[in-house]
């Protein structure tokens, strides 16, 4: 019940198809799920996870977000503004259930994200750190208007690239 209530002072994103919210204990399968299937993450890596981006919402005002389709509230994926350990800076991410991949889902989820983390951050005070080898979420990264941060992956050595939020190129 706390909980609920501590939730409800979180933001609740709107857009076309879906519906944003903070994540809450429910969520966890479908975390774990998506986890699995996408980084191969056993329940205990999933659950180190959910907990650090849900303890974002206290720690830094920002966090996990759980994703829905608005016409029958199915659990397409998550999105995060947030840091893990070592990071430098907050990373807006985002992680589908397969059986959603293709469908706009992603793009359209993060786009809301980002314009929140524009308002709540700033623009160019979110990176993305996506592996060279995963196509679709770089191509993402471009559609959202991100742009490489290349002196940042030169400095910190990053295998990934790093695509900066609301800077132009």
């Amino acid at each position: 019940m706390a909980a609920a209530r501590s939730r409800e002072t979180l933001p609740t994103l709107e857009t076309e198809r879906l519906s944003l919210r903070a994540s809450s204990m429910e969520d966890f399968e479908a975390w774990a799920k998506t986890m699995k299937a996408g980084f191969g993450e056993n329940r205990q890596q999933a659950w180190e996870e959910f907990a650090n981006y849900s303890a974002g919402w206290l720690l830094h005002g920002h966090g996990l977000l759980t994703v829905m389709r608005r016409q029958d509230n199915q659990i397409v994926g998550f999105v995060i503004l947030g840091l893990e350990w070592g990071d430098y800076e907050p990373e807006l991410g985002y992680m589908f259930d397969p059986d959603f991949h293709g469908q706009g889902y992603a793009t359209e989820a993060a786009q809301a994200v980002r314009d929140y983390g524009f308002d709540l951050l700033g623009e160019g005070m979110f990176v993305s750190y996506i592996s060279k080898k995963n196509a679709a979420s770089n191509a993402v990264a471009q559609r959202l208007g991100a742009h490489r941060d290349r002196a940042k992956e030169d400095k910190l050595g990053f295998e990934d690239n790093c695509w900066r939020h609301g800077v132009p190129a």
